[in-house]
């Protein structure tokens, strides 16, 4: 496990960025194996949503996802985010997401909770899809201002009640006009993209749209 770690950390680049142990013709790639076991699906969700536009989650919310989300989350496996970010990648290019977007963004964290884990898995996501895209990181415009309880543990009326105000735009003027994709590792009832969405509205983007890895909507 160590030596797949080390092989993910200074990027061999011809091993699958998920694994770390399947060879894969393409540079930063995924292999075979890992694209059958995460299910690859490019949904598109649903979120009767006020302020976001069209919403996507790019693969199937079945074991395996859920035990490398959790990984990636809360077992400090940080890595993941270049297969995962492969992955959001892939359904851009293969969704309208491709020729509709001019910048990325991603859900915030409080710091006190970015402080407590020691990364925004979402933002790690967003920084390698922008990156892989050649697209504007809106990494500084959006903030979580207000602590709240993680949204995991409330149902699904409290969520809404719980993000209420927490988020704040920031250098306002490169938002303004934009057409942005929000990221983040999951959508459950989208309260918090929709959340965030209304903040970047409210401080004058155009259109919003989201993509998540995962979602557990059904």
């Amino acid at each position: 496990m160590l030596e797949i770690i080390k092989n993910l950390i200074f990027s061999k680049r011809n091993y699958c960025l998920l694994c770390g142990e399947n060879k894969v013709i393409k540079p930063n790639d995924i292999c075979k194996s890992c694209r059958e076991f995460i299910e690859i699906s490019h949904r598109e969700l649903h979120l009767n949503s006020i302020y976001i536009e069209k919403a996507y989650s790019s693969c199937t919310y079945n074991r395996i996802m859920r035990q490398q989300l959790h990984q990636f989350k809360f077992g400090g496996k940080s890595y993941l985010y270049k297969g995962f970010g492969e992955i959001l990648i892939y359904t851009i290019e293969e969704t309208e997401l491709k020729d509709k977007i001019d910048a990325i963004t991603f859900v915030p964290m409080h710091r006190k909770r970015k402080a407590q884990r020691g990364y925004n898995q979402s933002e790690l996501l967003a920084q390698y899809v922008a990156r892989g895209l050649e697209l504007p990181l809106l990494d500084n415009h959006i903030i979580k201002a207000k602590w709240t309880v993680e949204q995991n543990k409330l149902g699904r009326a409290e969520r809404k009640v719980n993000l209420i105000d927490s988020f704040k735009a920031i250098n306002t003027e490169d938002i303004e006009g934009k057409e942005i994709l929000i990221i983040d590792d999951i959508i459950t009832t989208g309260a918090t993209m929709e959340e965030c969405a209304k903040t970047l509205m409210e401080a004058g983007a155009k259109t919003i749209y989201g993509l998540s890895l995962v979602s557990s909507r059904k």
